[in-house]
């Protein structure tokens, strides 16, 4: 098996964290342990039969890698099928199917580190934050946090016991700042939306000092995190230093996308292409349109069982390299400038372009 399979793990806990979010506890067998040993930060893919069809998402461990549990935090999500299944429907005892741990949103932990860790999260983007936190306070005792989170009210913020016991256990290495857009605080510069601004006015107050940050982490709405990760470069920081994943991304409704899109269908409209997939050491070929579907869901339709979760260019799940051919990728929100440049592409969002293609997905 490789760490694209699924494993069917038991639910052992279901804790209701706010009104709308959940968190799950699985149990794993010490068979499989290793291969659920994860890094912080880092995410499960789950996988359930809803109404008759597979459905498949990803969400973040939201526990520190010391602590001997394996959890994620789901919270609703409006017109979510797999998320109101999750909150609904799914009991301890339970059994669904989980894909290993993955994901790269995190850096290696050192117990000889002293670095400052700026993370800016808002609503669930603090699931895989806070295992961050926990992680590298625990791991790094010479190493501090920083914590900017913003919710809409005090009511909706995921893990606000557990902050603040994390808080009180590291009193002296670890800052947390509320920021909240739809209730009122005790001082103006906590409410609001968590942006560039934001950042500033925190700053300006004394209540937020960063300018020896090491490491930026983010995690929120795609507005936010975008327009913070640009402000952080245009300070000065390096690209290095600045990690974020996000939950969703705009889709396909964007006027560059558009443009992309008719720009392919311009140039290669009509034109077929022979895809070849290495998936698990063995070879599968099919044709495929250039200016059609993804190569992801021509493979899924040509009966093709490769790993995906978000089909949002966002999770890294459906990555793979380019070993002969040229693809095309609409969206890219996973993939570093680095393995770009190694030929890393997302499956979710290529489309061939050359009469033959070849990805290897057995080269992570």
């Amino acid at each position: 098996m490789t760490d694209s399979d699924f494993y069917p793990l038991e639910v052992k806990k279901v804790q209701r964290e706010t009104d709308s979010a959940v968190v799950l506890s699985f149990s794993v067998d010490d068979e499989i342990a290793s291969k659920f040993r994860f890094k912080q930060g880092q995410y499960l893919t789950l996988s359930a039969e809803i109404d008759g069809h597979e459905v498949r998402r990803s969400y973040s461990v939201c526990t520190g890698v010391d602590e001997n549990t394996l959890s994620v935090a789901v919270r609703r999500v409006d017109g979510g099928v797999f998320s109101n299944f999750i909150n609904d429907s799914v009991i301890e005892g339970q059994t669904l199917n989980v894909m290993p741990p993955q994901g790269e949103f995190f850096t290696e932990l050192n117990s000889g580190s002293e670095k400052h860790y700026m993370c800016i999260a808002a609503g669930s983007g603090i699931t895989p934050i806070i295992s961050i936190i926990k992680s590298t306070l625990a791991r790094e005792p010479k190493s501090r946090v920083t914590l900017i989170y913003g919710n809409r009210r005090t009511n909706t913020i995921m893990f606000k016991d557990e902050l603040g016991f994390v808080k009180n256990q590291y009193a002296d290495r670890f800052n947390w700042i509320n920021v909240l857009s739809q209730e009122q605080q005790e001082t103006e510069v906590l409410c609001g939306r968590i942006d560039s601004y934001k950042r500033k006015e925190l700053q300006q107050s004394r209540l937020l000092e960063e300018s020896n940050a090491d490491e930026y982490f983010l995690c929120g709405p795609q507005e936010m995190v975008t327009s913070l990760a640009q402000d952080l470069r245009d300070s000065g920081v390096n690209e290095s230093s600045i990690h974020y994943e996000l939950f969703f991304a705009d889709t396909g409704s964007s006027p560059t996308l558009q443009k992309k899109r008719e720009e392919r269908s311009r140039l290669h409209g009509g034109k077929v292409s022979t895809v070849s997939l290495m998936v698990d050491g063995r070879t599968v070929e099919f044709s495929l349109e250039a200016d059609g579907e993804s190569i992801l869901d021509g493979a899924i339709r040509n009966g093709v069982d490769l790993p995906f979760s978000c089909k949002g260019g966002v999770c890294a799940t459906c990555k793979c390299r380019v070993v002969e051919g040229e693809v095309d990728m609409d969206m890219n929100h996973a993939l570093s400038d680095s393995e770009i440049t190694n030929k890393m592409v997302l499956a979710c969002q290529s489309h061939p372009l050359t009469p033959k293609v070849i990805l290897d997905f057995d080269q992570k």
